[in-house]
Order: structure tokens, then C-alpha cells, then sequence
């Protein structure tokens, strides 16, 4: 299959340019001024940008063990529909993802189900150092300093020493952490036991919970010159922290419901915004924009952690901690380029290139000959609302409902094969995902 994609603006990190752009098959072949060459479809891209497939590096697509709130065809759906190409899922299965026995159970899942090209966080436990360590072909591993929904913290500040330290020290990827103290949590937890109502949340989780395992965290990966990336990162502290100890072997992500949403969200949106870590007042949003225009943040993934309506809709401590957002986190920073907080070129940065770049993923997040055809046509002046009734997650809604938003994908390709267009997934026995490769 020969696609020719005509004046384009191609995207990438550094600017934009004006392009003819041919596939075959799965790979870019040709990028020119102008191609004539035969092919089986063309389209005219006159006025709409061409982006690399969006990575979305940090989601819960909750299979095995948790289908009722999503699986890989409606996960897959709902990142096709929001211009994400690439996921990579997190370890809290049922069962958790700690085992090799557990980790080519869900690539067999996998396998058959998903549409969207995928990789794995391995889960970092007690007793698993020997895993982790013949552990292939994943993006990273994922480490819980404090216990969130479906996952237990990582037991004490003595494990988790012990096995930061083995991780840094016996292998050479990514260790992201969910940075939560847990023993200051817990002490929250018992002076506000009497308080029911969902603000009550980002109080429990507050900036010290964070900034307290963020700090020993980073501290760990300094001792042992390890990679650490920091998870959610959501409060000024921890900005601060990155300031002064980011680097390559360093980083950070931010998430869209801690830059689009904050705490007057709680009145109107109650347990629906119920998320780990929680939403925060508007100078730590501020400051968290700031760390995204300057470069401090190296990633935005969307911890797309769905639940259903009827478990969010009860009391605020049995409601599960989560939200979904692999469908609308392109589309949110594409109106923050038209909002003019960021410009296209950091879209690419943060969801494209960042990712590849950060996991050691080839042949993606780049518009470049001889890489994976994973292509986004954008439209920049379309403006549409977002809707409960348009998600393809199992879970049916979104906390940025009622939202209008500037800036769209159009048409979103797989290696090559048509899986979006206009809001409608194309179903084709060619769109099959694969596991990518990590360097």
C-alpha cells in the first residue's frame, strides 16, 4: 500500500515545513518538496499539519483483570480517536505485572486485541530483582512509593531504598515512580477520616506527600546514577526539585488533568476528578506551565486510568482514584498551541519525540524516511466539544466534558493503515498492533 500525502506541514521539534510525504506499506519512504510517484491514495493536506503518531507513555488499560473498565480494543479505540498512536502500559494488572510469567501472559493478550502499537512497564516489587532483571524487551519499570487504586506501596522506606538501589544498579532502563509518601499519607488519612467530601482528597495527597518521596527519589537515582523518571509530576515543589536536579538520567512528566483542571474542578466534578496524585490549586498549575515552556518537563502522558460511572458516583472513600485521557490529551494540547501557551513544535516534543527518545523506542515519534509510518493529520482550526457520548473507553466519560477545544486530529495512521478518520474508527484486518522495540 502506497500512501502519498500532499503540502503537508510536517511537524517536528524544532519548527515546521512544507512537504510531500510518501509511505509504503509501514515506513516512511519519501520526504521531498514535491513527489509525483504513483500510489494507491493520496491526499491533499493543503492547510492541516502532519504529526508523528502520539506516544502516550503512561496508561492503565486494565487487562488482565480489570476488563469491565477497559481492554486493548477500547483502549485502542479511544487512542485512535484522539490522534495516540503508541501506549505503554503500567504494571497494576490483576495479576500485577512482577512476574515473567505475568509479562508474556499479557503480551498474548495483547497481541490479539490491540490496534495501536503498545510497550510494558515492568512492576518493581519486594522480592522480584531477579525478573526485573530478565525482564526484555519493555520501556521500563514502575515503581509505587505510595499505594494508589489497584496497587499497594512498595512496603516501607527500607524496601523501597533496597530496591530503587537494585533496579539503578542491575539494569539499564527507565525506573518511574509514582511519588507519594506513603507513611505521611497515612497519617493524613486519619486526621481528615471524618471529612467526606472529594476536596478532602487533595489534602490527604498534599504538596508534602509528594515532594517528600519526589526528593528521595531523586535522591536514590543521584546516589546510584540510575534513570529516574518522576511520574505525574503535579505540585511547585517537585518543579523546584527538577530545576535544580533534572538531566537526562533525570526526568519528569506532567498530566493533563493536573494542567487543564484544579481544585474549583471538586464542586462540580466531585469524585470524577478523584485522581492520584490529586488535582492542585492554580499556582501550582501555573508553575507546572511554566516548567512545560522552559523544557523542565520532558513528557505529557495522560495516566488514563478509566473507571466506570457507578464506581466514581458513591462516597469519596470508596470512590477509586482515576481518570481517563488517552482520547483527549492531543486535542487538550492542541488548543493550549491555539491558546498560544505553547507553540506545535513542543506537541511533538512532549508527546512524540519525548517519549521515543526518553524509552529508547525506534523508528517513532519523528516524520523522518525510514521510520514507522505513524502519522496524525491535524486540523487546527477545527473546534468541536468534547462529549461523554464521543469516548471510546469502556468507562463512557470524561472529566473534560462540556470542554470546547480548538485543534483536532483528523485522520490517524498505524504503520501506515487508516485507523481514524473524522472521529470514526475504520476497522481493517491490516490494523494490528505491535510491541515496539526499545534500544
Amino acid at each position: 500500500m502506497r500512501i502519498l500525502f500532499k503540502n503537508a506541514e510536517i511537524v517536528s521539534e524544532k519548527g515546521t515545513s512544507i512537504k510531500d510525504v510518501l509511505v509504503e506499506d509501514e515506513s516512511i519512504e519519501k520526504i521531498a518538496d514535491s513527489i509525483d510517484e504513483k500510489a494507491d491514495k493520496e491526499y491533499d493536506l493543503t492547510g492541516k499539519y502532519l504529526i508523528p503518531g502520539a506516544i502516550d507513555a503512561h496508561v492503565h488499560f486494565r487487562t488482565p483483570g480489570y476488563e469491565a473498565k477497559e481492554d486493548w480494543k477500547t483502549g485502542s479505540m479511544a487512542a485512535l480517536a484522539g490522534g495516540v498512536t503508541t501506549v505503554f502500559d503500567m504494571p497494576n494488572t490483576k495479576p500485577h505485572t512482577t512476574t515473567l510469567e505475568a509479562l508474556a501472559a499479557k503480551r498474548e493478550i495483547v497481541e490479539r486485541s490491540a490496534m495501536i502499537n503498545y510497550g510494558f512497564f515492568f512492576g518493581g516489587a519486594d522480592d522480584n530483582l531477579e525478573d526485573c532483571k530478565a525482564a526484555e524487551g519493555i520501556v521500563g519499570f514502575k515503581v509505587y512509593m505510595g499505594a494508589t487504586t489497584g496497587q499497594k506501596a512498595v512496603g516501607g522506606r527500607d524496601n523501597i531504598e533496597e530496591l530503587l538501589a537494585g533496579l539503578f544498579e542491575n539494569t539499564d532502563r527507565v525506573v518511574a515512580v509514582h511519588a507519594e509518601d506513603e507513611e505521611i499519607m497515612r497519617k493524613h488519612a486519619e486526621v481528615y477520616q471524618g471529612d467526606h467530601t472529594p476536596e478532602v482528597h487533595s489534602l490527604i495527597r498534599n504538596d508534602e506527600v509528594a515532594f517528600t518521596a519526589a526528593k528521595k527519589a531523586i535522591h536514590l537515582a543521584k546516589k546510584y546514577e540510575g534513570r529516574l523518571h518522576l511520574c505525574h509530576m503535579s505540585t511547585k515543589k517537585e518543579v523546584e526539585l527538577m530545576r535544580k536536579f533534572g538531566s537526562d538520567l533525570i526526568t519528569c512528566e506532567a498530566c493533563p488533568h493536573h494542567l487543564f483542571l484544579s481544585i474549583k474542578d471538586y464542586s462540580r466534578l466531585g469524585n470524577f476528578v478523584k485522581v492520584n496524585p490529586p488535582i492542585r490549586g492554580q499556582h501550582d498549575q501555573d508553575v507546572l506551565w511554566k516548567a512545560i515552556q522552559d523544557g523542565v518537563v520532558r513528557i505529557v502522558a495522560s495516566d488514563h486510568a478509566p473507571h466506570l460511572k457507578e464506581e466514581k458516583d458513591v462516597d469519596y472513600w470508596k470512590a477509586p482514584a482515576g481518570v481517563p485521557g488517552v482520547q483527549t490529551i492531543l486535542p487538550l494540547m492542541l488548543n493550549a498551541v491555539n491558546d498560544e501557551k505553547i507553540k506545535i513544535e513542543d506537541v511533538v516534543r512532549l508527546l512524540c519525540a519525548g517519549p521515543a527518545k526518553q524509552y529508547g523506542v525506534q523508528k517513532k515519534g519523528q516524520i523522518k524516511e525510514g521510520y514507522d509510518a505513524d502519522l496524525v493529520v491535524v486540523d487546527m482550526n477545527f473546534m468541536h466539544e468534547i462529549e461523554d457520548e464521543d469516548m471510546k473507553s469502556k468507562c463512557g466519560w470524561s472529566p473534560f466534558s462540556g470542554m470546547y477545544v480548538k485543534g483536532w486530529p483528523e485522520m490517524t495512521f498505524v504503520r501506515g493503515v487508516l485507523g481514524m478518520e473524522k472521529g470514526r474508527i475504520v476497522r481493517s484486518k491490516e490494523l494490528v498492533g505491535k510491541e515496539v522495540v526499545v534500544s
